[in-house]
């Protein structure tokens, strides 16, 4: 290639840019019409409902899903030759797309790396894998049906091929839901060697003189060696290395009433527990992130298990103390509620290693009305950005001017846990009496008396018995009549926001509705906790 081919391709890709910015200058004005025919078409509509086993797939996921099948079918059979050929090919193509399961050992990392959730990316990953077996198992019968005998010590090939393809299809088998849902720290440790498994097995299959397929594998290991290696050095320097300050310190926090509980024999709590996280070095958490906690010291077998929790403090500067909120399901939460109601007055504390903040944090400072939906612990997903909220109006650093907190709990003794957060809430919301908070508590069983009774100041909290009507209170939120508005002023209606942490089937509901007003400037976001 000589200079000025170098030069014309320069000043082609000059003057193509340049065409390009100002096409998108052009139909920036339709961007929002835009946005609203995608939801409205494509991201909400279901193909297929959920189910216990199966869904909720949109119109927009299935038809990205049928476009990375088709690119994988045509790349398959293009110029097709001959099986043996097709079958050599298949191998090969699952190489490429393993490259994209294999880059990271914690999905989290790869989804903070490509700026999407890890729920977007545990989709993508899991489409890969189901890729990457269906592939393997075409090369397996392509390579039976040609009757094709490999040069490679013949035991040796067919004994590696065998445990890659088996430990490839054991991994599938264990990535089904009831599988999962067994013991999930259990189902990742098994994840990781069954890849390890498979690994080796392909390694020791692909044929030494052949360079192309391995350098397939050399480069998804040599990625999983970078991002491995950048992950330890990042955890490792949070963890307080050098930093003269020792490792974080976990310390549950445990109510009085709980431990009066536990002592009359209630061995398990359902309600949640607080965790303060003391850390060597400040961080950077925004609303809507986690954190990968690991508690060696805990019980027997907790050294092999991390577990993800939502970071429910929130500040605009570094913080060297984060607030976390645990719900004891099982394994590791369930263990660190024991041991935190067995301290008895004394607040358990104990070693902790952790991994992040992870998670993209949402903007919502455009917004004039925000609507917050939380069912059960998923308030701790939602309490930061009710914080970041409230900020924003005190500094005049948002445009919001109505946040409305509906919190949806089975029992009382949950909202009574969770009682201090709130009215740290109702206490920042102070500004000139403006009062853009109110909170809306409903228990689905409980003793109360009334349907609706206030709690708090300014009647700006209530408590209710029973379930809330959405299809009322969204159209009300919409509206802006909630809004105080200076008379006589024309003031436009500004955006709205619904932030979701809930359950899937209460998704669901709340997506139909959302649908409706999509012309009306509302938009749904789902955080990355949900039940």
């Amino acid at each position: 290639m000589d200079i000025l081919t170098i030069y014309a391709i320069a000043v082609g890709g000059i003057f193509t840019s340049l065409i390009i910015i100002r096409v998108l200058n052009v139909f920036a004005p339709w961007g929002n019409a835009m946005n609203v025919f995608i939801y409205q078409h494509l991201a909400y509509p279901y193909v297929l409902r959920r189910h216990s086993r199966l869904g909720p797939w949109t119109r927009a996921g299935v038809s990205l899903h049928l476009i990375y099948l088709a690119v994988n079918l045509l790349l398959l059979f293009f110029n097709h030759i001959s099986m043996a050929a097709t079958g050599r090919r298949a191998g090969t193509l699952s190489l490429l797309n393993m490259i994209f399961l294999l880059a990271s050992w914690h999905l989290s990392n790869l989804a903070d790396i490509f700026g999407i959730s890890l729920r977007i990316y545990r989709r993508m990953h899991r489409a890969a894998g189901w890729m990457v077996v269906a592939l393997v198992l075409f090369h397996v019968f392509a390579m039976l049906q040609g009757k094709i005998q490999e040069d490679q010590g013949m035991n040796t090939g067919r004994l590696s091929a065998i445990i890659g393809a088996g430990s490839l299809c054991s991994l599938v088998i264990l990535s089904l839901p009831f599988c999962r849902k067994f013991s999930y720290e259990l189902f990742l440790r098994l994840h990781q060697a069954l890849v390890v498994a498979s690994v080796y097995g392909i390694w020791r299959h692909l044929p030494g003189e052949t360079y192309s397929p391995r350098f397939y594998l050399y480069v998804a290991l040599g990625i999983l060696g970078c991002t491995s290696l950048s992950h330890l050095i990042l955890l490792l320097y949070r963890n307080g290395l050098f930093s003269g300050n020792g490792c974080p310190r976990a310390i549950a926090i445990c109510h009085t009433n709980e431990r009066d509980a536990e002592n009359a024999g209630q061995h398990v709590r359902t309600t949640p527990i607080r965790v303060r996280l003391i850390l060597p070095r400040p961080v950077k958490a925004m609303a809507g992130q986690y954190i990968n906690l690991w508690l060696p010291s805990l019980s027997l077998w907790s050294w092999a298990q991390t577990h993800p929790f939502m970071i429910t403090s929130w500040s605009r500067a570094d913080q060297g103390v984060l607030d976390l909120l645990v719900e004891p399901r099982g394994g590791l939460t369930k263990a660190l509620v024991r041991q935190a109601h067995a301290a008895a007055k004394d607040n358990f504390s104990s070693l902790a290693l952790y991994s992040g903040p992870h998670g993209i944090s949402e903007s919502v400072d455009k917004y004039e009305s925000v609507l917050l939906v939380a069912s059960g612990a998923g308030i701790a997903a939602i309490i930061p950005y009710a914080k970041k909220l409230i900020h924003g109006y005190n500094t005049c650093t948002s445009h919001v001017r109505r946040v409305h907190l509906i919190w949806q709990v089975e029992s009382l003794d949950v909202a009574i846990s969770m009682q201090g957060l709130l009215n740290g809430l109702l206490k920042d919301d102070v500004l000139d009496d403006g009062y853009i908070l109110a909170i809306s508590v409903y228990v689905g069983r409980g003793p109360l008396t009334h349907g609706k009774l206030p709690f708090g100041k300014h009647e700006r909290a209530f408590l209710y018995q029973g379930a809330p009507d959405y299809s009322i209170i969204i159209p009300t939120e919409v509206s802006g009549e909630k809004i105080e508005r200076l008379p006589n002023i024309r003031d436009e209606r500004g955006q709205m926001l619904l932030i979701a942490s809930t359950s899937g089937h209460l998704r669901d509901t709340l997506r139909h509705i959302v649908q409706g007003y999509l012309h009306q400037r509302l938009q749904m976001i789902e955080l990355e906790y949900q039940l």
